[in-house]
């Protein structure tokens, strides 16, 4: 028992860490990831890190190709598109769930969720052009929060999940100048008033709208970079 017991603990570890390694945008959507070289950056078996592939595969943040292996996910702009039109509509239902059915509890959690948010630094000193990994866990922790009181869980494990996928392209193209100059705790903090004030439709309206502006960022980046590597016509 305490042999499996060990086992486990070490498969979630690996897990965990490559987990964060992705989160942290060490690899571009589309990467290959290879088995011996993850054995290797985790010193864990291959076994072991198989079984963490497949994991993150059922959490939509690998894709398992026969015969190819592993990949970081990735999607095209129509399926960006779609997956963020579907996590909208999910949350959409959500927080007005929540909205209905939170309570005095659950504002003062959400207020305090927000302030950690607002205090922890979206950007780093020594790499301005990404994410802090503390700064995405606490827009995590925001995001599930504002749903906590649906008590719906498959609803909240499914935006959560619907979430992470576009966290991918969001890390990804955090260099760029439209993500860098946009105020997003601004829309946190307007986000935030109308739960509080249980305005459900200006709430929905709200989240609505960051999450698509983030596509619409996602999909310049993409376009801009494709521009800057199409072969010249002269």
């Amino acid at each position: 028992m305490a042999r499996q017991a060990n086992a486990e603990t070490i498969s979630v570890g690996v897990r965990d860490m490559l987990r964060a390694d992705i989160f942290a945008a060490q690899w571009a959507p589309g990467t290959n990831l290879q088995v011996g070289e993850l054995t290797k950056r985790y010193s864990a078996s291959s076994t072991v890190v198989r079984e963490a592939m497949v994991r993150l595969a059922g959490e939509k943040l690998l894709q398992f190709r026969p015969n190819r292996g592993f990949f970081i996910s990735e999607y095209t702009l129509e399926e960006l598109r779609g997956l963020g039109e579907l996590r909208c509509r999910v949350e959409e239902y959500g927080l007005t769930l929540a909205i209905e059915r939170g309570d005095v509890t659950w504002e003062s959690d959400l207020l305090a969720v927000h302030h950690r948010l607002e205090r922890t630094p979206r950007r780093g000193t020594e790499d301005p052009n990404h994410i802090t990994s503390e700064w995405f866990l606490a827009h995590q922790a925001f995001h599930a929060k504002l749903l906590e009181p649906c008590s719906v869980p498959l609803l909240q494990d499914f935006a959560a999940t619907l979430g992470e996928a576009t966290a991918l392209y969001r890390l990804w193209t955090a260099p760029d100048q439209r993500a860098q100059s946009r105020d997003i705790e601004a829309e946190h903090r307007a986000i935030l008033e109308a739960t509080i004030a249980r305005d459900a439709p200006t709430a929905t309206k709200l989240l609505r709208e960051h999450y698509m502006r983030t596509i619409d960022i996602i999909e310049d980046a993409e376009f801009r970079a494709a521009a800057e590597t199409a072969p010249s016509q002269e």
